[in-house]
């Protein structure tokens, strides 16, 4: 069914009408002369096919057509300009959809950080949080299913940037009952244990930067047990299997059997906000600006 032609203008004076009630102040509120007002009332008239206004030269009312009409029209207009509102707020990034995809290493400190602190500060911004492995984020934010990637230690890739947005140091992880559990402690006093790792990936860096710590400590880890990630490693740690080597938000795990030994190298594991070349969004760049203020604090 084609709606008929009816300009948001005369839709507007009509509404004026009918709260005034009264033709010669409706025009005032308006800025228009009587006769163009009365024109336009009657051009909605014949687009509807009712009268919506009685009229004699003292009165006005508005007819049953016209009560109903004064409704829809209020709702159109209160529609209209909650929209134009809700693009604004979007295109200034106050509001809108984000969707930040993040590797399980990052969900340790820096998401529990930022999230709530953005989504108090913007409250109108809904945050979709996607867990993914690396490979897998990487692809999603190529093809526009996430907004912001939250990577550690990522590598230069085609079509994505990075920002960092925060860096940590490491630690040794070991069972409680190792002989270096306590006391002085280096990095090379680990050279004759057997060491539990992930593998390697072409989105992360970080197994080569624990290769290098190890390096730099005089050493190369032997008896190397890859294993899919940080909570497995740590698992096989507390069973006494090994020791193994993480980045320090680690100590937000709490488990038993397992004690962190900090290690004091310049080498550290970076956390990135990684997006599409060109993004200028505010909502995400506002987001990645928060985050950095966030963590650098």
């Amino acid at each position: 069914m084609r709606p008929p032609h009816i300009e948001l203008r005369h839709l507007y004076a009509f509404l004026v009408v009918a709260e005034e009630l009264h033709f010669g102040r409706a025009a005032v509120r308006l800025g228009i002369a009587q006769p163009p007002l009365s024109q336009q009332i009657k051009r909605i008239e014949e687009a509807i096919g009712h009268r919506l206004l009685d009229r004699d030269t003292r009165n006005v009312s508005l007819t049953p057509a016209g009560e109903a009409f004064a409704e829809t029209a209020r709702a159109i207009l209160q529609q209209l300009s909650a929209g134009v509102e809700r693009a604004r707020d979007v295109a200034s990034g106050a509001a809108g959809r984000l969707g930040v995809g993040f590797t399980p290493t990052t969900a340790l400190r820096l998401l529990p950080r930022t999230i709530p602190v953005f989504r108090a500060e913007h409250p109108r911004i809904e945050i979709d949080l996607i867990e993914l492995m690396p490979a897998p984020l990487v692809e999603a934010l190529r093809m526009g299913q996430i907004d912001v990637a939250i990577m550690r230690d990522p590598t230069p890739a085609p079509g994505v940037v990075a920002t960092v947005l925060h860096n940590e140091s490491y630690v040794a992880v070991l069972p409680t009952g190792h002989a270096h559990a306590s006391g002085p402690f280096t990095l090379a006093d680990l050279a004759g244990d057997p060491f539990i790792l992930f593998p390697s990936s072409s989105e992360s860096q970080t197994v080569g930067r624990v290769f290098g710590l190890c390096a730099e400590a005089g050493f190369v880890p032997r008896g190397v047990q890859q294993v899919p990630g940080w909570q497995t490693a740590i698992s096989m740690v507390g069973s006494g299997m090994g020791v193994t080597i993480l980045p320090e938000s680690v100590e937000n795990l709490q488990l038993p059997g397992i004690v962190y030994r900090r290690l004091e190298s310049p080498i550290r594991s970076t956390i990135a906000a990684v997006v599409r070349e060109g993004e200028a969004r505010p909502m995400v760049t506002g987001f990645i600006a928060r985050s950095t203020a966030i963590m650098s604090a």
